[in-house]
């Protein structure tokens, strides 16, 4: 534990992330919300005196948001992680995605690549990307500063896993994996160059990672993350429908700034008339429906 601590410490240092460790777990921030940084299976929760250490400490987050580790499985859980245990075969798969996979290896090469690959050559996958996203504006990064901040995660490869397909040597996809000892592997940023979507790059990356992580390293399971509330793809009901995925369910747990609390009292009209026309609202609303409330 002391060891892993260390090694994450390590990186969130050189990315310099502001964080913060409180029971024996990194607190950093994302999308302004508090969060711990690790395995969606494990018990995140924290005492109310140490909510108040973590909002006090993170001033510019908006709200705290933890789990609290694997719970039974029921039909439509709130939250959930949808991660894979079971790594799925070709003869396991239905007859189409069995196909596909096939087309996209038979088209794509896929390999893990180190990050001063993904830094060279993943720029224009990552925007191409995000520009075909719904609603979501393009990250206004350039191309040196996208490149150098890839770099860092160089010096950790026991925490960050860069896989790549490539049609005729060219990456059309790739995924940044962030690795949790054998017990997780984070599939936390998986990018598809919308060009070249017909030659199956998914079926092949994600077949090969299953492959890599639950097979041939006997990991605990693979994660595509935490329930999606922004709809920006449709890839977690993809892996589910294609690749054994599943939803794994834990209790959501949030303490809001006071200002964010008041913002969730709307009456219902005017809440559902801001959530239509404000995204994050939309989200902010999805995410209070799916927490625990006491």
């Amino acid at each position: 534990m002391k060891d892993d601590l260390r090694r994450w410490t390590e990186y969130h240092e050189a990315y310099g992330h502001d964080y913060l460790l409180v029971n024996d777990a990194i607190w950093t921030v994302y999308q302004r919300m508090i969060v711990p940084d690790g395995p969606a299976c494990r018990d995140f929760t924290v005492s109310s005196c140490q909510q108040r250490t973590l909002l006090s400490h993170f001033k510019k987050a908006a709200l705290l948001r933890y789990t609290d580790g694997c719970q039974a499985e029921c039909d439509n859980p709130p939250w959930y992680a949808v991660t894979c245990d079971r790594f799925l075969d070709l003869a396991d798969c239905s007859a189409n995605t069995r196909s596909k996979i096939r087309r996209g290896l038979k088209k794509c090469e896929v390999a893990m690549v180190d990050a001063e690959y993904i830094a060279r050559h993943g720029y224009d996958v990552f925007m191409a990307a995000y520009a075909k996203y719904t609603g979501v504006a393009l990250p206004t990064v350039s191309n040196a500063e996208w490149a150098q901040r890839a770099l860092i995660s160089k010096n950790f490869p026991d925490l960050r896993h860069y896989w790549a397909a490539l049609i005729d040597g060219r990456l059309v996809a790739y995924s940044a994996n962030t690795i949790y000892g054998t017990t997780e592997a984070s599939y936390s940023e998986v990018k598809l160059h919308p060009d070249f979507l017909k030659a199956y790059p998914s079926y092949a990356l994600f077949f090969k990672m299953n492959e890599y992580y639950l097979r041939d390293q006997a990991f605990q399971y693979v994660n595509d993350g935490f329930r999606s509330i922004k709809h920006e793809t449709n890839i977690q009901d993809f892996l589910m429908e294609k690749f054994g995925f599943r939803r794994m369910p834990t209790n959501l747990y949030v303490r809001y700034r006071p200002w964010v609390k008041a913002a969730l009292m709307l009456p219902g009209f005017a809440k559902r008339w801001l959530g239509s026309r404000v995204s994050r609202y939309a989200a902010l609303c999805a995410l209070d429906d799916a927490r625990v409330h006491s």
